[in-house]
């Protein structure tokens, strides 16, 4: 309903304007019983005037004192904690949405949700306002979105809405409409309606956000050290062209916030991937998606603009449109990165286009166009068809989806740059089965994506089985069988998998046990350096390994997980061992340590390779905290630390202070600093 006058928004829900408000309706138990009363009853409600949506949220609770509120931190992960999440399809097209959650000691965090949350872009930060609060009948939250903050069609008459709520102690789901286990909150076809939404205003629908930094680094090497210290400005521009339409523009870009990759050692004979992680590319990523392959094939991979070969590279300026235009999904990018000696700068351009079918499925095309290294031209084509199907066999999920794409690279002309392929899976909740095959040309190439392998044909099955028997203690117990094989071209085979789990349990605790089993081949056509000082001969390999996997619940103060490894590998054997632990103590610190290892043995020698994480977080309120970061690993013997003061000032104004230290381990074990950078950065945002 409309507020006469808007509610101060600080967690207690005592404004009389509250009262006015009648509660949605009940939430239903998704877990560990479907649709069953809930142990703890939730009351929401929701207003608006011409500029927020605000929602009320009371959740009870008999026993305050166990309710569970570990990490006040912006966009902290709440998995250990009691939290409520909102999720709003403000097109009504039952395919993408804005995700928001809080948690009993005020943490803000959202995301956006594309094709019903296939992919979660969780670290896009929206300007909203929020707070909660811990009382002798449970705990609070309030929430106020900016209109100016979403986008929607002001034209419609309704929105999807659905509210979730998480009891952590009991390992309980609650939610408000689709509590099925089938289904995820981010299937907006099971959400609900929301009506009675008049009057909102947008204002011009320009957001500026200039940035300052400053940085201070030492360098040192074996023939010296030196200092230097610069000055930065740049600015980011957001403007909605339609209600449905934003366009956003950034010039001298900098992503000096950004937290740091985590170290891996790879032993593998393919490179491995890191997420984006830069929010200029990750506002509307999901405009970009295509297809349904997962990481094997991305034709359009955000990370290849600015990072080339490990060596940072400047962004001069760079323009996004991305939005929807009737039942179509655009977007757009567009980056020209800055000089360099060797290669000069680069123009980079992607444009994404989709068309809704039907209330869940799309049709789209794709263009990408550049090579980020400098090596010549390269532009790729393709098109898509996804289905979705959220009640195809009664309850059941379907999802298919069938793709091909095109490469055009200088140097390159054959008939072997394409790639094409199809894809099918029901992700439901007692059964789960899935099938794939594509094939990707030897030629074929993505220098803006990320292709893993090419000249080769994949198939891939699997199947689970995940029953909930009525044990003590016990809320599901697991099976499950997948197989995979890669061949050439020409049908011979490279690679084969086949991975049987035969035991796995969840405990009602949340705690969970896993076995696996699995039994590989591998044709190597050339050798394989694992390490520097040991290679892999030409041969072919076949090697069955097991794996056990045991973590308790996430919401202990003090929590564990672990996983063994063992067995052939290749013309040897390894073991695979990774601990971590993660400690809760307060709603003012988190810590967190990490320890992989893999012992190798083969008759080319024999290494043991090592990473170590440890992070810690100070929170002194849910807008200032102190992350820290440290990682050390065999290879570069080289300890790291980042560690990164974020102070929001208030929501779209903020200011960080990161350290980057890196030290080297010498030949004598002595360990000596190598560089060193601390910098400031401020950012403030400006809503017309």
């Amino acid at each position: 309903m409309r507020a006469p006058r808007p509610p101060v928004i600080d967690g207690r829900l005592d404004d009389e304007v509250w009262q006015l408000a009648v509660p949605i309706g009940p939430l239903l138990q998704v877990e560990p019983i479907e649709g069953a009363r809930p142990s703890e009853r939730t009351e929401v409600r929701i207003l608006h005037d011409d500029e927020y949506l605000y929602f009320g949220v009371r959740c009870f609770d008999s026993y305050p004192a166990g309710i569970i509120g570990t990490q006040p931190q912006r966009d902290a992960n709440l998995d250990p904690d009691d939290r409520v999440e909102i999720v709003l399809d403000t097109f009504n097209d039952q395919r993408n949405a804005y995700f928001f959650q809080m948690n009993p000691v005020g943490s803000r965090g959202d995301a956006l949700i594309t094709d019903n949350g296939r992919v979660f872009n969780k670290p896009w930060d929206g300007i909203w306002r929020g707070q909660s609060s811990i009382d002798a009948l449970g705990w609070t939250m309030e929430l106020a979105l900016p209109f100016k903050t979403l986008a929607f069609d002001p034209d419609a008459e309704v929105w999807r809405l659905n509210v979730q709520r998480f009891i952590r102690r009991h390992n309980e789901v609650v939610r408000w409409t689709g509590a099925s286990q089938d289904y995820g909150v981010f299937v907006m076809s099971q959400a609900g309606e929301l009506t009675g939404l008049e009057g909102m205003t947008q204002g011009v629908g320009l957001d500026v956000t200039p940035y300052a930094k400053a940085d201070w680094r030492k360098n040192r090497t074996a023939t010296g050290e030196g200092q230097a210290s610069t000055l930065h400005v740049g600015v980011d521009a957001f403007y909605r062209v339609t209600p449905n339409l934003s366009a956003a523009l950034t010039a001298f870009t900098d992503f000096a916030e950004t937290e740091v990759d985590e170290r891996r050692i790879n032993l593998s004979r393919f490179p491995l991937f890191f997420p984006e992680r830069r929010d200029f590319f990750l506002q509307d990523s999901g405009q970009f998606e295509f297809a349904d392959n997962g990481r094997s094939l991305i034709p359009f991979f955000s990370r290849r603009i600015g990072l080339v070969a490990g060596e940072v590279i400047p962004i001069d300026i760079g323009a996004k449109l991305t939005g929807r235009a009737g039942d179509w999904n655009i977007g757009a990018l567009d980056v020209r990165t800055g000089d360099r000696t060797a290669l000069g700068s680069e123009n980079l351009f992607v444009a994404r286009l989709s068309r809704n079918v039907g209330e869940e499925s799309t049709v789209g095309g794709i263009v990408t166009d550049g090579d980020p290294s400098g090596a010549g031209s390269n532009s790729v084509v393709g098109v898509d068809a996804n289905f979705r199907g959220s009640s195809i066999f009664g309850d059941g999920r379907l999802n298919a989806s069938a793709w091909a794409l095109h490469s055009t690279t200088s140097g390159i002309s054959s008939n072997a740059e394409s790639a094409y392929g199809v894809s099918v899976s029901s992700p439901n909740q007692l059964w789960t089965w899935g099938a794939s095959a594509k094939e990707i040309g030897d030629d074929f190439n993505a220098a803006l994506g990320f292709v893993p392998r090419t000249g080769i044909r994949s198939y891939r099955v699997d199947l689970g089985f995940r029953p909930r028997p009525e044990l003590d203690g016990v809320r599901r117990i697991e099976f499950g069988l997948e197989g995979r094989l890669i061949t050439d071209v020409r049908d011979e085979t490279e690679s084969s998998e086949i991975e049987i789990q035969p035991f796995g349990i969840l405990f009602e605790s949340g705690d969970t046990i896993e076995i696996e089993i699995e039994s590989s081949r591998e044709v190597l056509i050339a050798p394989f350096d694992i390490i520097d000082t040991v290679t892999i001969p030409v041969g072919d390999y076949r090697f069955t390994r097991a794996k056990i996997e045991f973590g308790t619940s996430s919401h202990r103060p003090l929590s564990f997980f672990t996983r063994y490894e063992v067995g052939e590998f290749y013309d040897g054997d390894s073991r695979d061992l990774r601990i971590g632990f993660g400690w809760r103590p307060s709603a003012g610190f988190t810590g967190s340590f990490s320890w992989i290892e893999s012992q190798v043995s083969l008759p080319g020698g024999r290494f043991t390779s090592q990473v170590a994480q440890l992070r810690g977080d100070i929170y002194f309120g849910p807008d200032v905290s102190w992350s820290n970061f440290a990682q050390w690993d065999s290879d570069s013997r080289s300890p790291s630390l980042n560690s990164r003061v974020r102070w929001i000032i208030e929501p779209g104004n903020e200011i960080f202070f990161v350290v980057d230290q890196s030290w080297q381990r010498l030949a004598d074990d002595s360990t000596v600093p190598l560089d060193s950078k601390v910098t400031v950065k401020g950012i403030y945002t400006v809503r017309f």
